[in-house]
This record gives structure tokens, sequence and C-alpha cells, in this order.
């Protein structure tokens, strides 16, 4: 809204505001009744108001629209010169006085949003009423058209102030409502007249024109009274050339229209229609009288004004009593919560917020109750986000120490994949996905003597620590007793009865073993409640390698596990696989299913155990769809290459 507008921008507001004046002169021109030299009516409120908008160049748009309606209703050039000279004043002076009046603690663009920029428009424009009217007053008794000391002088005076109060201050309220650009003064650094000089000047002036007024009431017109009202104008134009010294603030509010304002316009509205009313009873009163013109005229402005005059005091009172009490109180609670909600630290700073509702708390109203709950509110998110914090904080080291298992859980699973098959007697790829940071599966192969092969593939049941903490158990129980030098079937029956001991959280693993004698191609496994293999014979296809499973290992004590054999010919496979596998599931809860895997493991079955094992998990995941894993997924692929 407060941009530096550009020369072009400046000429434009120039010739927009010369238009309305004009057309707003020549409408109201009919409305309102003429009297020597100009006509009165609402347009004498738009050269202060179009000053304050935009300075010199409203001030001038507004003399160039008073002119031509001038030039255009006929009066000679000495007069429409004299009234351009001061229509521009009348628009100057008040943006001059409104920057360089030190009233209040903020030096800000017009606007009427609480009570001490109310009163300040108001001084403003009866300063500018009192000042043009006199000067207009002096120059025409110059001219000889009426005396200074007149009810024509007066007429002006009244019609300028009550317009302006009326009028502009709904015009200065919709400008800032529409976000119309205003220009905003440079402030000066380092004037080259001290301010106080013209703060000087301007209460001479005051002082000289106030005293003069009364000498020129109390006795007749004379040079020493003429003299004094040119010389009170001449300090009143030195004064407008006082620099601005106070930084003129940007409107820091979003908010179009505020409550003050809302109640000004009721105001100003419900002044105006009490005004209309006491005009149109004064000219109907006084009409009957016979009086001439201008006393018929100065009777209802006077009417008017003294009318006007006792309404809007009352209502700076109400105002004021309204804006200490509820306005100012809540824009303040409103300042500080929406500094609290957007400023990074605002957390932080909770006991400074606090202590800024302390003062409204207090008050036993609506805003007292209002800024205790905001208190409230501030202490509970300052507890709810330490509290936050701590959780966070504790979370991040649960997560830390998770990524810690689960690395050493990966670091357990062997990778030292055979280099070279053809020279060992084997080939073999695995791969293990925990659902979350570690898992219950685990696959494991390894020598049990330089002839002999072992491959492991489990599942614990559950997921997460206790899961894992169970698989690193297991694995060891198994390969210890591997390693041992016992069969399959004595393996699996000493780590269930192992496993079974002190379980009192009922956990159970479904597990698949078998041990390769790499020489004869002698293949011994045993199953305990884990999902069926595939084997696929060197050119053939997939097929289940059934048999009968035992009950899982850790489920109940003392368990007969038997075991069972079969030869291996170089290029036969074995496929296992846990459930996360044939379980995953898509969005329309369907299951991944051994009748696809089957499909998928012979559609291209002579790929490498790698490429292999990567084609069922890319499958997999284009049937999920990006759905979430829920289990584990595990997978390991031998071939025998012995030959």
């Amino acid at each position: 809204m407060n941009e530096s507008p550009t020369i072009k921008d400046k000429i434009l507001r120039l010739l927009i505001c010369s238009l309305i004046l004009f057309v707003a002169r020549l409408f109201f021109n009919y409305l309102f009744p003429s009297i020597p030299i100009s006509e009165l009516g609402p347009a004498s409120a738009l050269p202060p108001i179009f000053g304050l908008m935009f300075g010199p160049w409203g001030a001038a748009g507004a003399a160039l629209g008073y002119m031509a309606s001038d030039i255009t209703a006929g009066y000679s050039p000495e007069i429409y010169i004299i009234n351009f000279f001061v229509q521009f004043l009348y628009g100057y002076i008040p943006y001059k006085l409104w920057y360089t009046l030190n009233i209040g603690k903020h030096n800000t663009l017009p606007r009427l949003d609480n009570v001490n920029n109310l009163i300040k428009f108001i001084i403003i424009m009866f300063i500018t009423a009192v000042a043009v009217s006199g000067l207009l007053g002096v120059l025409m008794d110059g001219l000889g058209v009426y005396t200074l000391i007149s009810f024509t002088t007066l007429i002006f005076g009244l019609n300028n102030f009550d317009f302006s109060i009326m009028l502009g201050s709904l015009i200065i309220i919709g400008v800032n409502f529409f976000n119309i650009r205003m220009l905003k003064p440079s402030k000066t650094e380092n004037p080259r007249v001290s301010p106080k000089i013209f703060s000087w000047i301007g209460r001479t002036a005051l002082i000289t024109g106030f005293f003069n007024g009364i000498y020129s009431t109390l006795d007749a017109p004379d040079v020493w009274g003429w003299a004094a009202g040119v010389v009170s104008y001449i300090l009143i134009l030195a004064y407008v050339l006082k620099p601005v010294t106070r930084e003129v603030e940007e409107r820091k509010t979003t908010i179009k229209v505020s409550l003050t304002e809302k109640l000004i316009v009721i105001f100003i509205i419900m002044g105006a229609i009490i005004a209309i009313i006491t005009g149109l009873r004064s000219i109907f009163t006084i009409s009957t009288t016979g009086i001439d013109a201008l006393d018929f005229w100065q009777t209802v402005y006077l009417n008017v004004t003294l009318i006007l005059a006792v309404f809007y005091v009352s209502s700076f009172g109400f105002l004021w009593y309204i804006e200490k009490n509820i306005t100012t109180p809540i824009e303040s609670i409103s300042n500080i919560v929406e500094n609290y909600v957007s400023d990074s630290e605002g957390l932080g700073n909770s006991a400074n917020v606090i202590s800024k509702c302390e003062q409204y708390a207090t008050n036993e109203s609506e805003v007292g109750i209002l800024a205790l709950a905001f208190q409230i509110m501030v202490k509970d998110v300052k507890n709810y986000t330490n509290n936050l914090k701590r959780v966070t904080s504790e979370k991040e080291k649960i997560n830390t120490e998770l990524n810690v298992a689960r690395k050493i859980q990966i670091d357990m699973l062997p990778k030292n994949f055979p280099v070279d098959p053809e020279k060992i007697g084997y080939d073999l790829y695995a791969t293990s996905k925990p659902a979350k940071e570690v898992g219950g599966d685990f696959y494991d192969f390894f020598m049990v003597d330089d002839e002999s092969l072992a491959i492991v593939i489990a599942d614990v049941s559950g997921k997460g620590v206790p899961a894992a903490l169970f698989m690193v158990i297991a694995k060891t129980l198994i390969k210890n007793q591997v390693q041992l030098g016992k069969s399959p079937q004595e393996v699996f029956t000493t780590v269930n009865n192992q496993l079974y001991e002190g379980n009192d959280e009922n956990m159970f693993v479904t597990a698949w073993m078998g041990i390769l004698e790499i020489k004869t191609g002698r293949f011994t496994y045993v199953n305990a409640g884990h999902t069926t293999p595939l084997l696929k014979h060197k050119n053939n296809d997939y097929n289940w390698l059934k048999s009968k499973p035992g009950f899982v290992l850790a489920g109940i004590e003392d368990i007969q596990y038997y075991q069972n054999e079969l030869y291996l010919q170089p290029g036969d496979r074995i496929y296992l696989y846990t459930d996360g596998v044939t379980e995953a599931i898509n969005s329309y809860n369907e299951l991944f299913g051994t009748d696809r895997l089957m499909k998928i493991m012979n559609n291209k079955n002579d790929l490498s155990l790698k490429d292999q094992l990567n084609r069922i998990k890319e499958k997999m995941d284009i049937f999920v769809k990006g759905r979430k894993q829920f289990d584990d997924i595990t997978m390991l692929l031998m071939e025998y290459k012995n030959n």
C-alpha cells in the first residue's frame, strides 16, 4: 500500500483528483445555494482529503479542479487564480500538519483507527478550515468583494469544517479499506533549519491570527488588522515548509477496518443524519422569518455545527471508553497472539507473552477472561511442547539405538557369497529386508566341514526388537548344533528344547534347514513349520519340495523332528523364502500368493541367482503398489554345481 509511486502515478492522481472535484462541484452547485465567489456543499471536503492522501499532488489536483469549475461558472481571472492558490493551501496544509504535529506516540499514514488519530484529524480540519476561510477573507477583503470579519467568512469556515469531518472521515476510512496507496513523505535526516523554529513559527501564527480575529471583531477593519492578517498567513506559509523529522511507520495490521473505525463510521452517519434533520428543520423554521440569504445560511450552519459539536463530543467520550477498555486490549492481545504464533522462538518466550497478558488478565471483564484464557493456553502449550521435546528426544535416542541394532543384525547375516561357484561346487545368494528397523527373519549358510554346506532360513513370530533378540538366539543355537556334527533332525530337536526353556513370552520360530554333501549331491533337510521350498531340476520348471513339516521350534518341549533327503544333480536349484513373500498384500487386500510366486519363478528360470531374487522383489513392489511392508521378507536361492 505504501510503496513509493512513480511520477506517472503522481500525475495520474493529480488528474483524477481534478476530475472528481470538478464533477462534484458541478453536481452540488444545483443542490446548494450560491453566494458571492463560491458555492457551499460537500465538495469542500475533498481538497483537504486529497491533500492528506496524495500530498502536494492531491492538493494541486483539487486546486486545478476548483479553478476549472470557477472558469465554467464564469468567474473573473483574479477570482479563480486566488481560489486556485487558496485551494492548494487548503489541501496542502492538512498534509503537512498530519506529519509534523507531534500528537501521539507514532507518526503513521492517515488512518482513523483510534481516538487519538481521530482527535488529531479533527484538530487539523479545524485549523485548516479557520486558516483557509480567513485567508480567503483577507484576499477578498483586498479585492473589495467581502470583508474578513463577515458572515461569509464564518459560513465558509463552518461549511469546510462540517463537511471535512462528516464526509472526509468516511473517505479516509474507505481509502484504508480498499488499500489505496497514499503518498508517504520521506524523513529529513539533517534539516537545514531546526524543527523547533518552525514550531515557534506555527505558534506565533496561531497567536497572531487569534488576537487579530478578536481585534477585527471588536473594532472596524483598518490597515493594522490587515497587516496582522498578512503576517499571520506569511507565517503559515513558512510553517508548511517544515520538514518531516519523524519516521512514518508502515501499516502493521492486516485488519481492513478496525472496531474503532466501524464505530466512527456509525457515529459519522448518525451525525450526518442529525445534521440533515437539524438543517431541514432550520430551513423550514427560518425560511418563514423573511431574513436575507446570508443570515439564513449563517443560522442554518450555526445550528448544524452546534448540534454536531454536542453529538461528536459525547461520541468521543464513548469512543475513548470503548477503545481503552475493549478495542485496545483486544488489539494488543491479538498482536501478542499473532507474534506468538509467527515467532519461531515464540515457545521459548512464553514467560514474556504471559507477562504481557497479565495487565489485561486482572480485568474482570470479558477482555480479562480472554487474556486469562490465552495465558492458560500458552502455559499448556509450553508444558505440552516440553513433554513433546522430551518424548521426541527419547524417541530419537531409541531410533539411534535401533539403527545400531539393525546394523548389527544385518552384519550377522552372511554376505560372503561364492565368487567361484564352479570351483567350490555350489552357488548361493540371499536377501533379507525387515518390516521395521530390526526383524525376526534370518538366513544363514556356512560350511559344516570341508565337504558339507548347511543352509538355513527361519521366521520368528512377531516383529521388532523382541523378534530380533529371539532370532539372534535361534541362529546361534542352530549353527552351534550343526557344527557339533549333528544331523538336521537332531539339531532341530535339541534347539527346540533349548528355545522352549524360559520362553515366557511364548514366542516360536518356523525354520527350514538342509545340509548338502558337495561331492555326492546328497541333500538332507528338515522342516519346522516353515513355508515349502521350491526345487528346480536343471532343465525343468520349479516344483514344490514337499515333505511332512514338523512343529515350530520353541512351541512344545521334546518334539521329535524327522529329516528327508534327496540327491541333487548339477544345475539343480533350491529356493527358500519366508511368508513375507507370499503374504504380501496390495491395496485390494489381495495376497501375492504361492501361485503367483511359482509363475514368476518359472517365467525366467535361467537368470542368475541374484537377478532371480531381485526380479521377485520387483514383482512384489509392483503388486503392492507402494503399500507399506508389514512383514519381513527373506529369500535364499542355492544352485548345485559339482561335476
